[in-house]
């Protein structure tokens, strides 16, 4: 699926919210994301700046020139951000994963007519893989990021390492969302694995316009979760059954 696709699915998931009566499921994700922002801004306060300062003593940053010293600087305060995305949004969507799982199931409802009758058992089921492929993600985010930023270390002066770690976490976020389709199906973990690195230009690409998504200031935590689920189920749906989802004219 070429990237003006998935830009496409996107563009086309407001129609889809509004078709499908999901507006409501914009607010409950974005009040219980203010809800974990601001726990987190008080830690991430109190930890971002001793973190900084604890590198300038470490690595002695104070004796190099000044245009160096401030180019140190700015890179380990974005990678600081970073970081504190990375557990942020990773939590913030194993928390979510019941309510998306949801929605993307009303998604594929609205889109093929095709309905799922699910336990109360598979449903927990459900909920009890979308939060252990969000924890393994997590740490694999991580574990890649910090050989990112190892590389910061070695090169202290570039400033590709930042947009490295962005398009990792993109890679990981996209294939968070594409699994609330694929466990429907009953893909196994090591299935969806598959699917994965065989889309994995999509799944990056859809982590990346989430990421832009949710940092709109105060609206983009509550569009990003549910119009990024409404995009990549289409986008998981359409490649599964390998037929693109057109408009009904």
């Amino acid at each position: 699926m070429s990237v003006l696709s998935i830009i496409r699915a996107f563009l086309d998931s407001f129609r889809i919210i509004r078709e499908a009566g999901l507006r409501k499921f914009y607010f409950l994700p974005g009040l219980i994301g203010i809800g974990l922002f601001l726990i987190f801004v008080g830690i991430g306060n109190m930890l971002s700046g001793s973190l900084a300062q604890f590198l300038e003593n470490f690595f002695h940053i104070q004796k190099y020139h000044s245009i160096v010293f401030i180019l140190i600087r700015v890179l380990v305060w974005v990678c600081s951000i970073l970081f504190y995305y990375l557990i942020y949004k990773s939590l913030l969507l194993m928390i979510l994963s019941p309510i998306l799982s949801y929605v993307s199931e009303k998604v594929e409802y609205h889109l093929t007519g095709k309905k799922y009758n699910f336990t109360m058992k598979d449903n927990i089921a459900f909920i009890g893989r979308s939060i252990d492929i969000g924890f393994r993600s997590f740490i694999k985010q991580m574990i890649g990021s910090c050989l990112i930023m190892l590389l910061g270390f070695i090169f202290p002066i570039n400033l590709s390492i930042p947009l490295l770690i962005f398009i990792l976490q993109g890679y990981f976020t996209g294939f968070s969302f594409m699994d609330y389709t694929l466990e429907r199906y009953k893909l196994s973990t090591s299935a969806s694995l598959m699917f994965l690195k065989k889309q994995r230009v999509c799944s990056a690409v859809s982590g990346i316009i989430f990421t832009l998504l949710f940092f709109i200031p105060f609206f983009g935590i509550f569009i990003a979760p549910l119009v990024t689920c409404v995009a990549v189920t289409k986008i998981t749906v359409e490649l599964l059954n390998d037929k693109p989802m057109v408009k009904d004219e």
